[in-house]
């Protein structure tokens, strides 16, 4: 498990150590929210919301089996997809949750269920985005990295004025 200082940095904490901790446990909420959603929206007369449910409903049963395997342990077409993704890098993970969480808004289903279990599906992909990006540098980093109009390419040195 993550501590939540890097290892070399004199016990400065690490800004996405809780992410990398409890990513599994976040995504299989946003999941349980998407499937919520989904079965709201599938109790409908239109046919277009009936469609837009069962597909928030499998895109729900994809990020369980990928994230929190044994909560769909007893459905057997979930088990490969969580085989498939289960050392596959995080990048793969964020496109996958960002393509299946948005293909439910394409039927019209004029619903505020149907757009909060979008929004759940895009924010298991934005999870995975801020995982792909990191923890951002520390403030001296960034100065050196930025440089200085004035210091004339010279590096900067946090005792400087």
């Amino acid at each position: 498990m993550s501590s939540p200082t890097d290892s070399g940095s004199m016990g400065v904490p690490r800004s996405g150590w809780w992410l990398e901790s409890w990513k599994n446990y976040i995504c299989a909420a946003l999941a349980a929210l998407e499937a919520l959603m989904g079965l709201i929206t599938l109790i409908s007369v239109f046919p277009s919301c009936i469609i837009s449910g069962v597909i928030q409903l499998l895109a729900a049963i994809a990020a369980f089996a990928i994230e929190a395997p044994a909560i769909v342990s007893f459905l057997r077409f979930a088990a490969p997809i969580g085989m498939f993704f289960d050392n596959k890098p995080a990048w793969m993970k964020a496109v996958f949750y960002l393509v299946i969480s948005i293909i439910p808004s394409f039927f019209g289903c004029p619903g505020f269920a149907i757009y909060i279990g979008v929004v759940a599906g895009i924010a298991l992909a934005i999870i995975y985005g801020l995982l792909i990006l990191g923890p951002k540098a520390s403030r001296d980093q960034m100065k050196f990295q930025a440089g200085s109009a004035a210091a004339a390419g010279q590096p900067y040195s946090p005792t400087s004025p």
